[in-house]
């Protein structure tokens, strides 16, 4: 998927009109975002007798998406890879995009998750995603009662042709989650924001 998708995303709002989005205008974004040592013993082989494996989840199309640190709750909608490359994102500004096909939660892989940050008439469902922290919790729900939750381990900024795109969209041996949306100064020229917002997520826990 990284050798065709571009981190461009329709949703940085700047589909139409020549004023920036009214959230955005004036502001500027930075973002800036221990091991734990082996345990040791004599006897590695009880150690191994009596670590049981972690359950594998099954995979599901979440329907919901739930930031508690950033209070966002808010519904999914399946987004696809569109001709030019860009990840498309849903008219509604108020919800989130999961790309699908894709990688879906409980795969190993990375999940990808887009959204705006803001409209022309104030801010979007990601306004507030660059003040997430590492540790912080991405819960995603589907249907039966479904749940996993997603931990954050980076909140990070690239402009949109040096992101790493692999890292972001390609193979993964961990069950990964990439949120992404617009961040920086508002180019009425190219009618797009000028950095994005990437945060980098690892399955933690499951129900």
């Amino acid at each position: 998927m990284a050798a065709v998708v571009c981190l461009g995303l329709t949703g940085c709002f700047g589909g139409g009109g020549d004023d920036a989005p009214a959230a955005e205008r004036s502001r500027t974004e930075t973002e800036a975002l221990p091991s734990p040592s082996p345990l040791q013993t004599s006897a590695p082989q009880l150690l191994k007798k009596n670590t049981a494996p972690l359950p594998e989840p099954k995979a599901f199309l979440p329907d919901r998406l739930i930031i508690p640190a950033i209070h966002v709750d808010t519904k999914l909608k399946p987004v696809t890879v569109l001709e030019n490359g860009q990840v498309d994102v849903p008219r509604d500004t108020d919800i989130a995009g999961i790309l699908y096909p894709g990688i879906l939660p409980g795969q190993l892989g990375n999940v990808i998750i887009d959204g705006h940050v803001d409209s022309y008439t104030g801010p979007a469902v990601f306004f507030r995603l660059k003040k997430l922290l590492p540790g912080n919790d991405i819960i995603l729900t589907g249907a039966g009662g479904r749940k996993l939750t997603y931990e954050v381990e980076s909140v990070e900024v690239f402009k949109p042709t040096e992101a790493p795109l692999e890292r972001i969209f390609g193979p993964s041996g961990d069950r990964r989650l990439n949120l992404i949306t617009c961040t920086g100064r508002y180019s009425r020229k190219k009618k797009e924001h000028e950095h994005r917002l990437v945060i980098f997520a690892k399955l933690g826990g499951m129900k």
